[in-house]
């Protein structure tokens, strides 16, 4: 791809600031380890030094694009906002792959993870395993084959580049997590979402690396319903009537437990281990579906996938089968032993957290309830004071402990928790060593109550400063403390 035709794109989206020299590009990248030969070379982020440039141009990079000029002899253009051009010019350079399968992105403070698996297992149910991408916290897959990914969701180049193994895979379908980040910053700019599914909203993601106030985490979250076909929405959410307000989307769909809503889950019926539901409304009538994942906010998952599977025409024999198989590491999972029940959640927000408690105050309420969590580090300062505060009042032992803290001084981190659980009267004992944490909270535990580990989830690493460790998990340390005893 010339830079000259990467230029008249940028002009036409009024990004092109100046263009100088020309080359022939075949690759692009923003990481300078991953150069090739005759690569474009992308400058974004606030940390980028020049050195950066120097490398990738060394490695045989043939010119490169930035927000700024750097004086380095070589072609290159100059645009306004990297961000935007990112996805801009990825979409040119592979080809709209996005287009080549019908694509979900599912965003939302809670449920992102649970409805891309649901979404997964239904169309592998309906066109088969091999034919389904996904993009989730957990994985990426082309449903051949696990993909390298970093975060929820990847910049801009790398997740263009899993679309184009997608489309060359011959995925049909494909379900992503959007997180607010990739809103925030425009990384699935120009993405042609089919549907766009939005779950729920409430303060998270508030620190000077994230957002820096509710309003902006709100309104990344707005933009999903401006990147899709069919906008997908939890219309019992308090912040529905703002998100169908900002939606620019040829068609919105709702869902809920609401006499209005074009899905409506009717005749919940909750137990320990799943749930039923019947779904009514304008495009189904009186369908019963079942789930093998507890708690209320899964029926509220699960509805959004029967929307999204319907609207891609999926028969509902396969969307009850692809439900009905859903169950997902680290998420609502249970094993109970010697009268002991331990529970591993990837809870760490204030939402998900109260979540837990809900289900464990419904089908446990004489249970003693102890709680084991942390908070992580360099992000979402407001959870050192939400979750002792719901642990405090939920439950009547809590283990403090370390979860990712990444640059921050983990001890500093848990006497900041550790301050804000002072302020309620619950018995708490911390404990830094996260292992030796859930050993101590397990064996704690006696006949009858019931143990919730917090945070981690599927995880098997700890972020430690820069470094990603290994970490055997919580599931995993809790079953070899249980049979230990």
């Amino acid at each position: 791809m010339k830079l000259s035709k990467t230029a008249e794109l940028l002009r036409r989206e009024k990004l092109l600031v100046s263009i100088s020299g020309e080359f022939d590009f075949s690759s692009i990248t923003c990481d300078s380890r991953k150069v090739k030969k005759n690569a474009l070379f992308f400058v974004k982020g606030a940390a980028f030094r020049k050195e950066f440039l120097f490398s990738a141009l060394q490695k045989g990079a043939g010119g490169y694009i930035a927000e700024k000029d750097f004086g380095i002899d070589c072609p290159r253009i100059r645009v306004t906002d990297i961000r935007l051009a990112m996805p801009l010019i990825a979409k040119e350079f592979y080809q709209n792959p996005a287009a080549r399968f019908m694509l979900t992105g599912v965003t939302g403070t809670k449920g992102k993870t649970t409805v891309t698996y649901m979404l997964r297992n239904i169309f592998a149910e309906h066109f088969g395993e091999d034919f389904v991408g996904m993009i989730s916290t957990n994985e990426a897959s082309n449903g051949k084959k696990q993909i390298e990914k970093t975060g929820t969701t990847p910049e801009a180049l790398p997740l263009y580049e899993i679309f184009d193994d997608f489309a060359k895979s011959g995925v049909k379908a494909a379900v992503m997590e959007v997180s607010s980040q990739a809103l925030q910053y425009n990384r699935v700019a120009y993405v042609p979402f089919l549907n766009g599914v939005y779950l729920n909203l409430s303060p998270d993601h508030q620190s000077p690396t994230e957002h820096h106030s509710f309003e902006e985490y709100k309104n990344a979250k707005l933009k999903m319903l401006t990147l899709c076909e069919n906008g997908i929405v939890n219309i019992d959410d308090k912040y529905a009537k703002e998100v169908i307000s900002a939606a620019t989307c040829d068609k919105i769909y709702t869902f809920g437990t609401k006499e209005n809503a074009d899905f409506r889950a009717e005749d919940i019926i909750l137990t320990k281990r799943g749930a039923s539901f019947k779904v009514s409304g304008k495009y189904i009538k009186d369908e019963v579906f079942e789930i093998r994942m507890a708690g209320e906010f899964n029926v509220y998952n699960a509805l959004a996938a029967v929307v999204c599977a319907y609207l891609c025409e999926i028969p509902i024999s396969a969307i009850k089968k692809g439900l009905y198989e859903t169950e997902i590491d680290g998420r609502m999972e249970i094993i109970e032993k010697d009268g002991k029940t331990i529970i591993v959640d990837y809870a760490h927000n204030a939402l998900s957290f109260s979540a837990v408690f809900d289900y464990v105050e419904k089908f446990y309420p004489e249970s003693k309830k102890i709680c084991l969590f942390g908070c992580q580090g360099n992000k979402a300062y407001d959870r050192r004071t939400e979750l002792p505060e719901i642990a405090g009042e939920k439950a009547d032992f809590v283990v403090l402990t370390t979860d990712d803290p990444a640059k921050e001084d983990p001890g500093k981190i848990l006497d900041e928790v550790e301050d804000n659980l002072k302020k309620t009267n619950v018995k708490y004992v911390k404990i830094p060593d996260r292992e030796e944490a859930v050993r101590f909270a397990v064996s704690k535990a006696g006949k009858g109550d019931v143990v919730f580990l917090a945070g981690k989830g599927h995880e098997h690493t700890q972020i430690v400063g820069n470094k990603t460790v290994f970490y055997k998990g919580d599931m995993d340390t809790a079953k070899d403390e249980l049979e230990e005893k």
